[in-house]
């Protein structure tokens, strides 16, 4: 055998063997590591080294199929509580899934009756009580807006549950609030209404 041959019957030797793969994206030394073939691969930089081939970013305002997204702000509740109704009545059924959601979500702060008396006020700030005038007087689509959007020092739970979910936990809520007596309302509260009471007095004036 020529010894001019030699070399290059080392080099294809070894490429049979396995060199390690390269860094290139667009092809690769190895060919018995099946592994190693000439394909994009995760987080693998393209030609320019500018941006990632393999795991582009959606485009803005991409939504996923079969998402439908929340169209309301959290400073816009009010908003919601006018424009948002419950879809579902309060049947067995969806009693029972909101009362299985409320035990295993909002009971830690809010307590088992709604109270604000969850096992966790032990170590951090109670939560107003939802059996207050003030939230009966919400509507439901103003209820389903806090967890979607969380409220205060409650994050919102948008990603945790569904929609459906949500609203079964509003119409377990009303059935607390049926069953149990009205709570004193918050200095906030009182607050908020005196504050309120100079502006209806206007808004009652003649011009």
């Amino acid at each position: 055998m020529s010894r001019k041959l030699l070399p290059l019957l080392a080099f294809l030797t070894a490429c049979e063997i396995g060199i390690p793969a390269g860094s290139d994206p667009f092809y690769e030394l190895n060919t018995v590591d099946m592994a190693d073939q000439p394909k994009l691969k995760p987080q693998r930089g393209d030609l320019f080294g500018t941006r990632v081939v393999s795991a582009l970013p959606p485009p803005d305002g991409a939504i996923a199929q079969g998402e439908t997204p929340y169209p309301y702000r959290k400073e816009e509740a009010d908003l919601a509580g006018a424009n948002l109704v419950d879809p579902y009545t309060a049947t067995p059924e969806v009693l029972g899934k909101g009362e299985y959601v409320f035990t295993n979500f909002c009971l830690v702060c809010h307590g088992p009756a709604g109270a604000g008396d969850g096992p966790l006020t032990k170590k951090f700030p109670a939560p107003p009580s939802l059996m207050r005038q003030k939230v009966r007087d919400y509507s439901d689509g103003r209820i389903f807006h806090t967890p979607m959007r969380g409220q205060n020092s409650m994050p919102s739970y948008a990603k945790q549950l569904d929609p459906d979910e949500i609203w079964a936990v509003v119409l377990y809520l009303r059935k607390l609030q049926a069953e149990n007596p009205v709570a004193p309302p918050t200095p906030a509260d009182l607050a908020a209404a005196a504050a309120a009471i100079p502006v209806a007095a206007d808004q009652g004036k003649t011009p």
